[in-house]
Parts: structure tokens; C-alpha cells; sequence
């Protein structure tokens, strides 16, 4: 392996490598529980009821939960993004 200048470290990562897998998976559940819940806000409430604000802040974070999943489930395969 090449030295590094002087002056440059080798990047390290925040998040172990050994812990991509748990991480996607727990985001994947977490959200799929959100969403479920989501759903069930939709068909048990009527149309009246409802609060977009709620809906609007659930439904980003799931976006958000399963865009991490996604992205540790690519770096768990060997994806690197």
C-alpha cells in the first residue's frame, strides 16, 4: 500500500462496517411500521378528520428511514455510494 503524504489520515468511517446489516434492517422495520401505521390512520379516519400535517411528517420519516435502509443495505452488499 502507498504511503499517505504528510499531513493526510486515511479516511475513517462513523459507522462500522460490521454494523451496515443491523442498521439497515432496523430502519427497513421501523419505517414498514410507520407506513403500516400510516395506513391504517388512512382507512380508519375519515376524510374530515385527518391532519395533513401528521400525515406529511410521517410520511417523510419513513422516506427518510428507508433511504438509509437503502443506502446500508448497499454498503452491507458491497455497493459503495
Amino acid at each position: 500500500m502507498a504511503t499517505l503524504p504528510i499531513g493526510l489520515q486515511p479516511y475513517i468511517s462513523p459507522v462500522s462496517e460490521a454494523l451496515h446489516y443491523q442498521l439497515a434492517s432496523l430502519m427497513f422495520v421501523v419505517g414498514f411500521v410507520l407506513f403500516s401505521l400510516l395506513f391504517i390512520y388512512q382507512i380508519t379516519n375519515p376524510k374530515e378528520a385527518r391532519s395533513l400535517t401528521r400525515e406529511v411528517l410521517i410520511s417523510m420519516s419513513i422516506s427518510i428511514l428507508w433511504g438509509f435502509a437503502a443506502l446500508f443495505g448497499m454498503l452491507t452488499v458491497g455497493i459503495y455510494v
